[in-house]
């Protein structure tokens, strides 16, 4: 029987959330103040909302759509939120945690800057397509100027690339323009709306521009024309 090669959509947000974070969500419990679902309101609300958020958009979500999917009173909602977009915030901001853990994971078991780098270009793209309409929706509004997620964005990245920079001054002993780095990452996340535009997505897509990706990073933090014979190789055009 031949596998499937898509990356399904994601039927339950809740549960997509939970399995993907399943390692984190202890740790972001007790740094966030967060609770699982079932344990507090606030944490029905976020959960809840994620499905809604995903089905109808965020401009088409009401306040009454997150009350029903948590089945709490209007009251209840506005001791821990102020509106929808407050509820989206703490969503954006749990799942940007829990990826920076991920990342710091990577940083601590790694052994080169170049190893580093293809490991949070590998759980950067994996995270980010399993969730995949979640992100999607939070992506683009996040990157929207005007937006309330535009800030938590521009920390997220800035966490990042502070980082990204301590592993390569760790390795190399020296400190690279910031911009070296945000280009990684700006890259990265355009790819990954880029393949998320498309749902279901091709796994097979997905690993080709993780590929190239890893191939790029490699060699942007490669210093030593020795270690070039050792990176990845370029994908070339199928």
């Amino acid at each position: 029987m031949e596998q499937d090669t898509t990356v399904e959509e994601v039927v339950s947000p809740v549960e997509t959330l939970l399995k993907a974070t399943q390692k984190e969500l202890g740790q972001v419990r007790s740094e966030l103040n967060f609770s699982f679902p079932g344990q507090g309101a606030k944490s029905d609300v976020l959960f809840n909302s994620i499905g809604v958020f995903t089905s109808k958009g965020i401009e088409d979500t009401t306040v009454q759509d997150l009350l029903d999917a948590a089945n709490i009173s209007r009251r209840t909602f506005y001791k821990y939120f102020k509106n929808k977009v407050d509820v989206l915030e703490s969503i954006y901001q749990v799942a940007a945690e829990i990826l920076l853990m991920r990342f710091k994971a990577a940083n601590n078991q790694a052994q080169s800057i170049r190893e580093f780098m293809v490991q949070c270009v590998e759980l950067y793209f994996d995270y980010h397509t399993h969730l995949g309409p979640l992100v999607r929706m939070m992506t683009e509004e996040a990157r929207r100027a005007d937006s309330p997620l535009a800030s938590h964005r521009e920390t997220l990245l800035k966490h990042i690339v502070d980082l990204f920079e301590e592993k390569y001054f760790e390795f190399e002993g020296v400190h690279l323009d910031p911009k070296v780095y945000y280009s990684l990452i700006w890259m990265m996340e355009s790819a990954t709306m880029n393949i998320l535009s498309n749902m279901p997505t091709d796994q097979a897509v997905v690993e080709e521009f993780k590929a190239v990706m890893c191939a790029i990073s490699a060699r942007v933090v490669a210093t030593d024309p020795a270690q070039w014979a050792e990176l990845p190789a370029m994908p070339a055009k199928q």
